[in-house]
């Protein structure tokens, strides 16, 4: 398992925590015993993206009621929200991450993690969001029209979900 598989997983497992306990972000990073035990760039990786998710809790879960049509965020498994809060955080704040290996891992995670209809539920919300998300970002980085084109400048606690098994 790669360290940015690895991370986005611990990740999940954070925010699935904090989801199902209610407890705050510092409070379960302070406990979770896996953090301490994971290679250092995996744990760092996982913290990054769990508070920085949790942080904008409010942002991404109004990303994903807008993406998710006639579901109700409240209504979805812990597991399901978890990985979509993943998901639309790092769709909508670390534009350097390609898309597919967002929507990839988070996919993969509901398929160890998730019921059997997680994954194709995550990964059309995710889709959805990345095209809203990407689309707009993508389309004001295009070059400006000829006629105003400037001269070009050289830049330089709770259980966690376990693993369902495979077979």
């Amino acid at each position: 398992m790669g360290i940015r598989h690895r991370g986005r997983e611990l990740a999940f497992q954070l925010l699935f925590q904090t989801d199902l306990t209610g407890d705050r972000i510092n409070a379960v990073v302070a406990r979770f015993l896996d953090l301490r035990n994971a290679n250092k760039d995996a744990a760092e990786m996982a913290e990054d993206l769990a508070v920085g998710a949790f942080t904008h809790l409010e942002v991404t879960d109004a990303l994903i009621r807008s993406a998710a049509k006639n579901w109700k965020l409240e209504r979805l498994l812990s597991v399901d929200r978890a990985l979509l809060r993943l998901g639309a955080y790092e769709l909508a704040e670390r534009p350097g991450t390609p898309t597919e290996v967002i929507l990839d891992e988070c996919i993969e995670l509901a398929k160890d993690y998730g019921s059997d209809e997680s994954s194709a539920f995550v990964n059309g919300v995710l889709d959805t969001l990345a095209r809203q998300l990407r689309a707009s970002a993508k389309a004001s980085m295009k070059p400006a029209p000829k006629a105003a084109a400037k001269p070009a400048v050289k830049a330089v606690g709770k259980a966690i979900p376990k693993k369902k098994k495979k077979g």
